[in-house]
């Protein structure tokens, strides 16, 4: 169980840090923002312009991460196309017939 849990978060914090960082940084602007005596507009602006930057941030992850799919997905099907040409004549009556030389007690 711990294994599957340690493959399927594999590489997470190098896409969580970013949006932590994004995060905290909006939440200290805002935070500026109230208890700041000036500028409390350009720190709200400050905040906007940067959860936009998390949002096209995050966009972009969800599309590098959809094109990673779409091209392992294709690499897939070239690969089994390959490998059931190579394993063709294995499967004709002859070959099945033979004795499998690895097949032995000596192996």
């Amino acid at each position: 169980m711990l294994g599957q849990l340690s493959v399927l978060t594999a590489g997470l914090w190098g896409v969580f840090w970013p949006e932590l960082t994004g995060a905290g940084v909006v939440v200290l602007f805002l935070a500026l923002a109230y208890f700041s005596p000036l500028g409390k507009r350009y720190f709200v602006e400050a905040a906007v312009v940067v959860a936009i930057g998390m949002g096209v941030y995050s966009y972009g992850i969800h599309q590098a991460d959809a094109r990673c799919r779409a091209q392992n997905i294709a690499a897939t099907k070239v690969i089994n196309k390959v490998v059931h040409k190579a394993i063709a004549h294995t499967r004709t009556k002859k070959a099945i017939a033979a004795p499998d030389p690895w097949d032995s007690k000596e192996n």
